[in-house]
């Protein structure tokens, strides 16, 4: 991560301070307290012995801010840059809101489309197949499946935009989210089958009929496509796994 004035200490504490971008989100502002309180650090530092100037600093970054989390890494280290300049008396501070408000709503859709849409169901699904072999494993591949990029993604596209505004669309240019998108659903449906195809064959190896076993890949199919819709609207994972707890407990009370 670099960057023109800030010492390397507070650039990693506001990009570790970014994972708390929706801790206090509201329905007035959304993600606007959590934006603020990621760059704090950096406002602090640069506006040390300037209470006015901070005060008018942290007062733009309270304004309405809302995007897709692991994306808005790029306009938060646009926007450590841009008061970077603002300090230096460099740059007007208005254009600090003007360009996040002019990037949050389209890479907002790019991180809903790829995080949402195709990674987080892809992770699931091959989580889902390998649970097969231990439960374990398949919880630790889907973390590993979709935390790896999530990561990636929040440190380089941090970094681009600790280089400025044209490193941070030269990154989103060049990172190829759609392609990769596209890539990922294809592997996601695929793997879906493979689910399927799973869920028959134990049952088989259970001893039931196969018209029995066609109906569980019914079943598994129909559930893989629920998960996947309901992942792309942004269900938390957490509420599936409580649906799915209650489900069981109704199913195999025992």
């Amino acid at each position: 991560m670099s960057g023109g004035f800030l010492p390397a200490s507070v650039r990693r504490a506001v990009w570790r301070r970014q994972f708390l971008v929706q801790g206090c989100w509201n329905y007035e502002g959304m993600q606007n307290v959590g934006f603020a309180y990621s760059i704090l650090p950096a406002l602090v530092h640069l506006y040390a012995g300037r209470p006015e100037d901070l005060t008018k600093a942290i007062k733009r970054h309270l304004e309405f801010f809302n995007t897709q989390p692991a994306m808005g890494s790029v306009i938060l280290g646009a926007a450590v840059r841009m008061e970077e300049r603002v300090a230096a008396g460099e740059e007007d501070p208005r254009a600090i809101g003007t360009f996040k408000v002019g990037l949050m709503g389209s890479i907002g859709a790019i991180g809903d489309a790829y995080f949402w849409g195709a990674l987080k169901p892809l992770a699931s699904v091959a989580g889902a197949i390998l649970s097969f072999v231990h439960p374990l494993l398949g919880i630790s591949v889907l973390l590993l499946i979709y935390n790896f990029p999530h990561l990636v993604v929040r440190s380089r596209g941090f970094a681009a935009g600790m280089e400025g505004q044209e490193k941070a669309m030269t990154f989103l240019k060049g990172a190829g989210f759609k392609l990769r998108t596209e890539d990922r659903k294809t592997v996601a449906a695929v793997l879906g089958g493979i689910y399927g195809a799973m869920a028959v064959w134990h049952a088989l190896a259970a001893g039931v009929s196969w018209g029995t076993a066609a109906l569980y890949f019914a079943a598994a199919a129909l559930l893989a496509n629920l998960f996947t819709m309901m992942f792309r609207k942004a269900v938390s994972p957490s509420e599936l796994l409580l649906l799915l707890l209650i489900v069981g407990l109704l199913l195999f009370p025992r």
